[in-house]
């Protein structure tokens, strides 16, 4: 059977190339997509057991997708090719060179039968985290701040975090930069998404990857969350909580937003708080423990460094940023960024034997020796 669909990669027209190795592809991430099949089936039966559960149109929520992320994926293709062509090629006539390397690797169909699964799958992922996310108030209402901010305070000597911060990054413009950095953490994601989701030399480390992701991301912002529920210092003042602690520190982060640049922050955290006042829409979530921003870019600086030194310092130094941001613009706690670090370190050691696991499979074995059999000339891996 496998000699047979073998053969097709190499002759024939490219849509019977793509079909065939699409098919094998899917066999291949099986195991990806029923991980996260039962993860969407258990978050949804859960959620439809609660009353006033907030809920969302799946068809609206793929139409939101598609708009607010292909362009973001075709953003991240065109960026990633580039800075290789810049560093490794740098070729003569870059317009040029661009145009016919994107050709390639986007027209290669062993890359998009690798990719399509594993994008396609994320998206019913994220959009299940999304509604458990925006109802864990409804299961357990925000219960564990007070505890947190003292759990702060005792690890830090006497005062939170932010207080030790604030004489070196207590200045709008440093604030502003933080906050930029901090919001590329979406661009970041995109980008390891899009590498390792195109990506067809090395199994291991990919399953690793998207393994890893999927884990932390369930279990962390999914498990942890509900049973820590928390909703972090921007929200103690709306939530009628003690925010003496932290008055100071929105006071400044408003001062900032008013005599210099717009905070970012401070828009999204209203925009999330009207949401879960108003119960509108599966993006309304709001979680604090653990920080699944520190998780994540903790996951990208350990993957990176499995690529090549420079993205492993990149990303690490990236991953301290998103720690520091997450308390100075008042999204966290430091704990939830602890927390976060701790349970990627700990998922990413698991990870590694299922990888090799997962990736010795017959059916992932065959589909590796499809992409071997098949492989035409095409852009080099960055």
């Amino acid at each position: 059977m496998f000699a047979d669909i073998s053969a097709s990669t190499r002759e024939g027209s490219w849509t019977k190339r793509f079909k065939a190795l699409l098919g094998a592809s899917l066999m291949a991430h099986a195991p990806f997509i029923i991980l996260i099949s039962v993860y969407a089936l258990i978050g949804h039966l859960t959620i439809g057991r609660l009353e006033g559960a907030i809920s969302s149109d799946f068809s609206a929520d793929l139409l939101s997708f598609l708009i607010s992320t292909v362009p973001v994926l075709l953003l991240c293709v065109i960026t990633m090719r580039f800075v290789h062509l810049a560093i490794y090629e740098r070729p003569e006539r870059p317009a040029i060179a661009l145009y016919q390397d994107l050709k390639g690797y986007m027209g290669d169909p062993a890359r998009l039968a690798t990719a399509l699964p594993m994008i396609i799958t994320l998206l019913l992922f994220f959009r299940t985290f999304a509604l458990v996310k925006a109802n864990i108030p409804q299961v357990i209402p925000f219960s564990w701040d007070l505890a947190f901010i003292e759990l702060d305070r005792i690890l830090h000597f006497g005062r939170q975090p932010w207080e030790w911060m604030h004489p070196v990054l207590g200045y709008p413009p440093v604030t502003f930069a933080i906050n930029f950095l901090y919001n590329l953490w979406f661009i970041v994601m995109w980008v390891f998404w899009v590498y390792f989701a195109f990506d067809t030399s090395n199994w291991v480390l990919r399953a690793r990857f998207f393994l890893s992701f999927i884990l932390i991301w369930a279990i962390g912002g999914g498990a942890m969350a509900l049973g820590f529920s928390s909703a972090g210092p921007c929200y103690l003042a709306p939530l009628g909580l003690d925010d003496s602690e932290f008055a100071p520190l929105m006071a400044y982060l408003r001062h900032a937003d008013e005599i210099f640049l717009p905070l970012w922050a401070l828009d999204v955290q209203e925009m999330l708080w009207q949401g879960y006042v108003n119960k509108t829409g599966a993006g309304a979530g709001i979680s604090a423990m653990p920080s699944m921003h520190n998780a994540s870019a903790l996951l990208f600086a350990l993957a990176g460094w499995k690529l090549n030194r420079t993205v492993g310092w990149l990303a690490s130094i990236f991953a301290g940023v998103v720690l520091i941001g997450s308390v100075h613009l008042g999204w966290h706690y430091a704990v939830d960024g602890y927390v976060g670090f701790a349970i990627t370190l700990v998922i990413w050691w698991i990870s590694k034997p299922l990888a090799k696991w997962i990736s010795g499979f017959g059916f992932t074995q065959n589909y590796l020796k499809m992409l071997v059999r098949s492989q035409r000339p095409t852009p080099s891996t960055p």
